[in-house]
């Protein structure tokens, strides 16, 4: 079984040889070099799966500083042939043709709240933004999806990515109520989820948490998910094996490691992260399962304790617990 087959099998919930294993991280913002960075992290680390990251695109492309709301409402959406849609097809494209006999390929997608918070980076200024002028905000969150549509319309004719990795933020316990999270961005997230399930049968929601702040992650629980990848380590009761419950039926869990710093994938030796990899599995089950960590891993993190995870993964298959 290659790896592609093993990912795809395992997110439809079909036997697998062995739990599949796929991390994710940031690389550079110039396109040759992420990527050369991803194809080559990716084989030097053996993993099944790859979630390019889209270092120096996550914003929204001007050709003017983009700070109040009123340089927002200027933004007008990028066509087909501008160099922000080209960037990404060429990345995309290029990774997926470097992986084509190897990993399964799923290419990052934010949503357009986050789109505009990473434009200038920060967690604060996109809320200044927000209470300054909700309607101007939405105005320009109008436009981003109208981008995220047709960027995976492109990516989906144009690569041979397997699917969208899309990462729904802004959902953090001291951001937004529940309520005001359900009325001002659950609706956002919903077209977008709806939109690329439409494109690709196998798609990823990865429910981020990357600042360290808990979710109110419940809000998120309803959606249309197959794979789901989630803090195990930030949001409060829901470790790998928890989400069996806490998800729908059905839902291929994705995690298991801590992606901070000092932590078990980044600091302990490859028999200790193969030791843990086998007890995830035990924990969690083998079926609907790949092995990854809450986020992005720390970039100085041993290609051999990745390697360890795949190794882990295949003792356990072979009955070695």
């Amino acid at each position: 079984m290659n790896k592609k087959e093993r990912t795809l099998r395992a997110m439809a919930g079909l036997p697998v040889d062995r739990v599949p294993v796929g991390f994710y991280t940031h690389f550079s913002a110039e396109d040759d070099a992420a990527v050369a960075g991803q194809v080559d992290w990716c084989k030097r680390t053996d993993m099944d799966v790859l979630c390019v990251e889209t270092d120096g695109l996550m914003g929204f492309f001007s050709d003017t500083a983009l700070r109040t709301v009123q340089d927002w409402k200027g933004i007008r959406p990028h066509g087909p042939e501008s160099a922000y849609m080209q960037r990404h097809l060429y990345r995309a494209g290029k990774i997926a043709e470097a992986m084509q006999d190897g990993a399964a390929v799923y290419y990052m997608l934010f949503t357009p709240f986050s789109t505009i918070k990473h434009t200038f980076g920060g967690e604060t200024h996109v809320m200044d933004l927000w209470r300054e002028d909700k309607g101007a905000v939405q105005t320009a969150m109008q436009v981003i999806e109208e981008d995220n549509f047709t960027l995976s319309r492109l990516l989906k004719e144009k690569t041979g990515i397997d699917g969208l990795f899309v990462s729904l933020q802004n959902c953090e316990v001291d951001r937004f109520t529940p309520q005001e999270y359900v009325e001002a961005l659950k609706p956002w997230d919903i077209r977008l989820l709806d939109y690329v399930n439409s494109l690709y049968e196998h798609n990823i929601v990865h429910m981020c948490s990357w600042v360290g702040t808990p979710n109110f992650i419940d809000l998120w629980q309803d959606y249309p998910y197959e794979t789901v990848n989630w803090g195990t380590f930030i949001e409060k009761d829901l470790q790998l094996a928890q989400g069996r419950a806490f998800f729908k039926p059905g839902t291929t869990l994705m995690g298991g490691f801590d992606n901070r710093p000092g932590k078990i994938l980044q600091c302990a030796t490859p028999e200790q992260v193969k030791t843990y990899t086998k007890e995830l599995i035990a924990s969690a089950g083998a079926e609907r399962l790949i092995l990854c960590a809450d986020c992005s891993v720390q970039q100085d993190t041993p290609d051999v304790n990745i390697r360890a995870v795949v190794e882990g993964a295949q003792e356990y298959a072979q009955g070695d617990r």
